[in-house]
């Protein structure tokens, strides 16, 4: 699986951020940068979109829980499949239009 793009809606202390992740052919991308940039953030968003979001997420300290959004474009058969993951407990994966 590759991640085209990550988009972190409202996640953490991000809100509208995008990751362009489409670059490159090797299949590797290092995220870098200060103490306090939000890489551990970033590396949370990704294993809370694959599974959902933690019932009782830190990540909810500037956007209120029912308003959590990832979001991800993968490849899949010659075009992008984008989708959201919202914090819930039924239908957490929403299309690219954010509805169920």
């Amino acid at each position: 699986m590759k991640l085209q793009r990550l988009h972190l809606k409202a996640f953490g202390a991000f809100s509208d951020r995008v990751l362009d992740l489409s670059g490159g052919t090797e299949g590797l991308h290092l995220i870098h940068g200060p103490n306090e940039a939000g890489k551990s953030t970033t590396l949370r968003a990704i294993t809370q979109l694959l599974y959902g979001i933690d019932t009782k997420t830190s990540d909810a300290f500037l956007h209120p829980m029912q308003n959590l959004r990832i979001g991800a474009s993968l490849p899949s058969g010659g075009e992008d499949l984008s989708f959201y993951r919202r914090k819930g407990n039924k239908a957490t994966l929403l299309a690219a239009d954010e509805k169920t």
